[in-house]
């Protein structure tokens, strides 16, 4: 854990470097700064899903002493209910999966996960293709599914 500890360390002092640079940076210069940083902190969501992926595939709320996992995160991270069971559910969408054998699987939204990843897509984003999947009849088959998730991240 000290890689992490060291790795989140780091980040925060970036974070320090950029908010005193942006003192004396030009107007343009400010909007670049935006445009970047706002690329970088859409890619955070593609982490936590990792994490919430692995930690509800891997063990159970009540080993880290909660009776569900909303509850897991609303104490440990003090997010509303409403906040952890979004976090939860784009993890189980666009986080990755475990087959049975144990083997690693895409996300389920793949397309979309992919472009998450390259801080393409807001959450606000996510949210119109999460809308669109929930509104898709259940009768599409996967191929027209994981075509239009291709369409809706592009």
């Amino acid at each position: 854990m000290d890689v992490v500890s060291g790795a989140v360390a780091a980040i925060a002092e970036q974070v320090a470097v950029l908010s005193k640079a942006a003192e004396g940076a030009s107007h343009r210069e400010l909007i670049g700064l935006l445009a970047q940083l706002t690329q970088v902190l859409r890619r955070v969501p593609t982490l936590e899903n990792q994490i919430l992926a692995r930690l509800t595939a891997e063990t159970e709320p009540h080993r880290l002493g909660e009776g569900s996992w909303k509850k897991v995160l609303t104490t440990s991270l003090r997010v509303s209910g409403a906040e952890a069971g979004r976090r939860l559910s784009r993890a189980k969408t666009l986080g990755p999966r475990c087959a049975m054998t144990g083997e690693l699987l895409a996300p389920l939204w793949e397309a979309t996960a992919a472009a998450q990843a390259q801080g393409l897509l807001s959450e606000e984003h996510v949210a119109v293709i999460a809308k669109f999947h929930k509104d898709l009849p259940a009768w599409v088959d996967v191929d027209t599914r994981a075509h239009a998730d291709r369409q809706l991240a592009r």
